[in-house]
């Protein structure tokens, strides 16, 4: 009571007319204030911008609701059945996990048990590296071209990491480079596909889909992605039978992101994916176009996020530059590249801030 009483005492000797010009005055200056701020954009991320269909999160929570108290379906049958049904193989060679991320650090801690080296096709998924040195092996980047990742494997190489589309660059590898790939590396080297954002590559070019026909492939997909669900935690692998069944989790993954990721390989789930890939092509059409004419490019691609560079500056310069103006990317550092900076691509009006930014 003391305060309120303090800050009304202010007014009382001064005329009615001062005590209106006065609040004006503050009211003003609030609202300079307010109009000045600037909120964060932050585009250093790659999770889809937008909310998953409702259908979906219906599905999620109606499995929530239904069995919190039990255990999950360990088998995932389901699920596992829709995934071997897109892709042309056979249940027994689909296994889940929480995530593309996890399923990685699964797979690298069992071809690389023993030691050895696994060639990552670069730039790729920026934890890749990590994640073969924490299985004990050596990562040797590579460039991802059929003819460099042969030249390269030797007796001594276990796996081959590749990422297609690529995280940051968003090239994709064709199907014929694969095969290629599978054919040419030594016998008992395992071809491991990062295909996380798989949907947004080619059509009918996805490495899953070659599962059935190459007994030293394996794909490991994710839902997070072109599905919208990154806080699920759910993805696959797609492989030889003996291999997949030992990166599942111990219990299986759990009863909503079972539901929501079964609906997602449904005809309408799918369609949403397609949709979201065209999403992502017009995206980088409307990036190209603001910044045509300009020292700034981005490399062509149909995922959801851009690989930017200029001809006046470095990528710290740009960084730097758009991080004063309250927007923020990865740099191209973290791939050992200091030309460009990745930024996420969230709609529209993201990318016309964006593109504003990089240009002011």
């Amino acid at each position: 009571m003391r305060r309120f009483r303090e800050y009304y005492r202010q007014f009382e000797e001064m005329p009615p007319e001062e005590v209106s010009q006065e609040l004006r005055a503050r009211r003003d200056e609030e609202r300079r204030r307010a109009l000045s701020r600037v909120d964060a954009l932050d585009l250093s991320r790659t999770a889809w911008h937008e909310p998953p269909h409702p259908d979906a999160v219906n599905a999620a929570t109606f499995a929530l609701r239904r069995a919190l108290n039990a255990y999950p379906d360990a088998s995932a049958t389901p699920v596992r059945e829709a995934l071997a049904e897109r892709h042309g193989t056979a249940p027994v060679q689909v296994a889940l996990g929480h995530g593309a991320g996890e399923l990685l650090r699964a797979a690298c801690g069992l071809l690389l048990r023993d030691g050895g080296a696994a060639l990552v096709g670069w730039p790729g998924w920026q934890s890749l590296p990590e994640l073969v040195e924490a299985a004990g092996g050596r990562a040797l980047p590579v460039a991802p071209a059929p003819a460099e990742v042969l030249e390269r494997a030797g007796a001594g190489t276990r796996a081959v990491l590749l990422t297609s589309p690529a995280d940051p660059t968003g090239a994709a590898l064709t199907r014929r480079a694969i095969r290629d790939v599978c054919a040419g590396v030594p016998e008992g080297v395992t071809v491991v596909v990062d295909e996380a954002l798989g949907e947004f590559g080619p059509a009918d070019e996805d490495a899953a889909g070659l599962v059935g026909e190459l007994p030293n492939l394996l794909v490991v997909r994710s839902f997070s992605k072109a599905h919208a669900m990154a806080g699920l935690r759910a993805g696959a692998a797609l492989g030889p039978a003996e291999l997949v069944s030992r990166l599942g989790p111990s219990g299986g993954i759990g009863a909503p992101a079972q539901a929501a990721a079964l609906w997602a390989m449904s005809e309408r789930g799918r369609e949403l994916a397609a949709g979201r890939r065209a999403a992502a092509a017009a995206a980088h059409e409307r990036l190209a176009a603001a910044l045509a004419g300009s020292p700034l490019s981005a490399l062509p691609a149909t995922v959801p996020f851009a690989w930017i560079s200029s001809d006046a500056e470095d990528g710290p310069a740009i960084a730097a530059r758009l991080a004063s103006a309250q927007v923020f990317v990865a740099p191209g550092r973290l791939w050992g590249d200091e030309r460009h900076v990745r930024a996420a691509l969230r709609g529209p009006a993201a990318i016309d801030r964006l593109a504003a930014a990089l240009l002011g």
